[in-house]
């Protein structure tokens, strides 16, 4: 059986995540300001959070995504440039919000890609978390990774 094609989604701008990141950041600076430290050190810390909510916000996420299912992900960024990276462990998927963890070939540092619902259409939201989940599930531990690998000829109960 061969593996089914790379999945790619096109993602747009996103007002959830431009939401995210100002009340974040607004809800960091109250924190710093109610602290019982010098004025100085929390006008600084202030002024670096500021600096922090900037540069989130000027942030751009890729343009589009490919997934493939042996845990490779090309992002395609919008300048026209490609990043080639490995799906790191330690992403998140829910209906409502989906980070993903990866390690471009060659560098270091691992890079995190938000995706938030209003980022793509439904259905193509569902099928890169369904994705996702099955390029994370890994053989490691002899259990199959999805019903699809199980055999046929073994019995379906531990009981039979």
């Amino acid at each position: 059986m061969r593996d089914p094609p790379p999945l790619r989604v096109d993602l747009a701008p996103s007002s959830l995540r431009r939401a995210f990141i100002g009340i974040a950041y607004s809800a960091t600076a109250v924190l710093v300001a109610l602290l019982p430290v010098t004025l100085e050190l929390r006008a600084s810390t202030i002024l670096l959070i500021a600096a922090l909510a900037a540069h989130a916000w000027r942030e751009a996420p890729p343009a589009a995504l490919i997934v493939r299912l042996d845990g490779t992900i090309a992002l395609l960024e919008r300048n026209g440039d490609s990043v080639e990276a490995w799906i790191d462990n330690g992403g998140y998927l829910s209906p409502r919000f989906t980070s993903i963890v990866c390690r471009p070939l060659g560098s270091p540092r691992a890079r995190v890609v938000t995706i938030f619902p209003d980022m793509l259409p439904r259905d193509d939201y569902r099928r890169l978390r369904v994705r996702l989940n099955y390029t994370r599930s890994g053989d490691d531990d002899g259990v199959p990774a999805s019903q699809a690998c199980a055999s046929t000829s073994a019995p379906l109960s531990a009981l039979d």
